[in-house]
């Protein structure tokens, strides 16, 4: 009975898919005719013909890294990020790919990047931000906690009071952070001043602030980062196809069986 009513709701769905995709292409094309880029996009938000919200997955650095290797290597890259986050290993691919393009590479960060999206931006050249844009900490979340919580707890308890599974954990966190903060400090290395780099990767890092605290413009550009004011309007225009809704909580890393942030 419900079987003709769910196939047309398909067909609305997908007919509703292709118009926005188009749109989506057309705005894109015009984007790069007036930058002479190539624009890539890394947007994870509801979209209209779909219930679940986004995050970066290993299936999005395959789609980057697959665009990013097609660009010619004279040819500047825009990418356009608007992330919570995601998958550590996705997020390290992408940037890496992007740190290895000879031409300039552009980070385009309209509303917010944060997490694993900071850290692609710290591959770029060049970020565009608007003075309410956000970026966020890098600091990994271990198993649904922070990091550096679960380093704090074994370091100032006596170990006879902590649990096996506490003690794992807090391992697990140590070469979590190690490895980000190498990461990070190899992003940055010979484009910035060693002084500059440490302060950075620190910050970013240490696990000082919560995992969602928004990092503005002004403080990244007191960093001594390339950060500038101002989102082309086109880009705008790209997010006018997309449907807001409720984003997952910001998350670089997860290290649990799923591997997902």
């Amino acid at each position: 009975m419900n079987e003709a009513p769910a196939g047309h709701e398909r067909n609305e769905r997908e007919h509703r898919r292709s118009e926005v995709m188009a749109q989506r292409r057309e705005i894109l094309s015009a984007f790069e005719r007036a930058r002479g880029t190539k624009a890539i996009t890394l947007i994870h938000r509801r979209e209209p013909w779909e219930d679940d919200q986004q995050y970066i997955t290993v299936e999005d650095s395959e789609f980057v890294l697959t665009q990013i290797k097609h660009t010619p290597r004279d040819i500047p890259i825009d990418l356009i990020i608007h992330t919570p986050g995601g998958v550590a290993l996705a997020a390290e691919m992408i940037a890496m790919a992007l740190r290895d393009h000879p031409a300039k590479v552009t980070a385009i960060i309209p509303f917010y990047a944060m997490s694993g999206g900071t850290l692609i931006a710290l591959a770029a050249d060049e970020i565009l931000m608007e003075r309410y844009t956000t970026l966020g900490p890098i600091d990994p979340q271990v198993m649904g906690y922070p990091a550096a919580a679960l380093l704090r707890v074994v370091a100032e308890k006596p170990i006879t009071a902590v649990s096996d599974e506490m003690i794992v954990k807090a391992e697990v966190a140590r070469l979590a952070v190690r490895t980000v903060r190498g990461f990070v400090r190899w992003l940055l290395e010979g484009r910035f001043a060693p002084e500059q780099v440490k302060q950075l990767t620190d910050f970013l890092t240490g696990g000082y602030i919560s995992h969602d605290t928004p990092i503005t413009l002004e403080v990244i550009a007191d960093f001594g980062l390339n950060v500038k004011e101002g989102v082309p309007a086109l880009v705008y225009d790209l997010f006018s196809t997309c449907a807001f809704g409720v984003c997952k909580r910001p998350c670089l890393a997860n290290y649990d069986q799923a591997g997902a942030g």
